[in-house]
């Protein structure tokens, strides 16, 4: 049996804090490629916000993921493809109760994450140089891009703890709603009935680690053994009465907490970008319009300088172009129809742009036409907008770059 699908509420959501200050000493040594590594992207929240209950360490690896891109681009730029984990199979269950306990005595017994190629012998001083500051022989070191991660790491943490609604509340909130409550009493009862005596399941799993962060030797080993009967017995217990509950319980507060949190969560966590057409050109700016009937709509997007980009202008001084233009002329149709404006890596001016979208022609289309209109600054999203414009008519945003 998974542990992470019979794990008490309290422990999935401190699980979140757990992974980003693990995340310290993860950042400058091991990176999963994919991004994901097997686990739920974070951005499912968005669609999906009882995932918070679902996946343990969800908004942590939000944060391992912003921590890993900073150092990657950092060694890519320096010529190097940044070494770490590939990928770790079946990561969510990994800890088999019978098996390994709660992970405490001696850990999940699982394979070692595959790791990518390392550099070459010639190479390595030149990595940790570019990594670390300094080779790893001088022992010196706190620069190179392994600052970068440390930057984004107190950034991403910064950004958690700064939630309107936070982890520490929707934790209260869970622990003290009436279905939790009354799962609980279940599971209180069911462990008894098995010999124990203990309130929660938190406090279970915090007494064993105790205990067995005070012996050593046989002593640990003797309570390894203890630790898989009760982890058995705890998870057994969890089934019929915790894990029954969690659903409800996600239901009424995973919701109002990524609502409240959205600002903030997409600095974090970008918006879902899927259903915007392949093969678009994206950069340090990118400004995508999309749509669905015949209808000709247009994108202009201005730069900091006051140039516009769009069918008549379809490359600025500034590096801005414009490599989509649907459904023009009416009767030449693609669907969906998208527009495009971007600005290439290194190339986009700091400073305020303005996307506008224009309602050309109907193309015999009757009433207002939807669109969805979608802004990305270095990859991240910082608008999605879902809009209707009538004939004639159009829509404008401003958004800043660099500032």
């Amino acid at each position: 049996m998974s542990r992470s699908r019979s794990t008490l509420v309290a422990i999935w959501l401190a699980s979140a804090v757990v992974v980003t200050l693990a995340a310290v000493s993860l950042y400058n040594s091991a990176t999963r490629i994919p991004e994901f590594a097997g686990r739920t992207d974070p951005a499912t929240i968005y669609s999906d916000p009882e995932a918070l209950f679902r996946d343990p360490g969800l908004l942590g690896t939000a944060v391992e993921i912003e921590v890993t891109r900073a150092v990657r681009d950092c060694m890519a730029t320096a010529g190097f493809r940044y070494r770490g984990p590939v990928e770790v199979e079946a990561l969510r269950a990994l800890i088999d109760p019978e098996r390994d306990g709660y992970g405490i005595a001696a850990g999940a017994d699982v394979s070692r994450p595959t790791l990518q190629a390392g550099p070459s012998r010639s190479q390595r001083s030149a990595y940790e140089q570019a990594l670390y500051g300094s080779s790893l022989e001088s022992g010196e070191g706190g620069g190179g891009c392994a600052a970068a991660g440390r930057q984004a790491l107190d950034t991403a943490v910064a950004t958690l703890q700064s939630l309107p609604y936070s982890i520490a509340r929707l934790e209260a909130e869970a622990l003290a709603h009436p279905d939790y409550q009354e799962a609980l009493a279940r599971w209180v009862e069911c462990m008894a009935d098995r010999g124990y005596s203990v309130a929660t399941p938190e406090t279970l799993v915090t007494e064993m680690y105790n205990r067995i962060s005070r012996v050593s030797g046989d002593g640990a080993r003797a309570l390894a053994d203890e630790e898989r009967q009760t982890a058995t017995d705890d998870f057994a217990c969890r089934r019929g009465t915790i894990d029954a509950a969690m659903p409800e319980v996600a239901a009424d507060l995973a919701p109002a907490f990524v609502e409240e949190n959205r600002a903030k969560l997409q600095t974090l966590i970008p918006a879902d970008t899927a259903g915007l057409p392949s093969g678009l050109g994206t950069g340090d700016v990118q400004v995508t319009l999309v749509w669905q009937n015949s209808a000709d709509l247009d994108l202009y997007v201005t730069d900091p300088s006051g140039e516009i980009v769009y069918y008549g202008n379809d490359t600025s001084a500034s590096g801005g172009q414009l490599d989509r233009d649907a459904n023009y002329p009416c009767g030449q149709v693609t669907s969906p129809a998208a527009e495009n404006v971007f600005w290439p890596t290194g190339s986009a001016p700091s400073g305020t742009y303005t996307a506008e979208v224009g309602y050309t022609s109907d193309c015999g289309v009757e009433g207002t036409t939807t669109f969805r209109l979608v802004i990305q600054v270095a990859g991240r999203v910082v608008e999605e907008i879902t809009a209707t414009v009538e004939p004639g008519g159009e829509y404008r945003v401003s958004f800043e770059v660099g500032s």
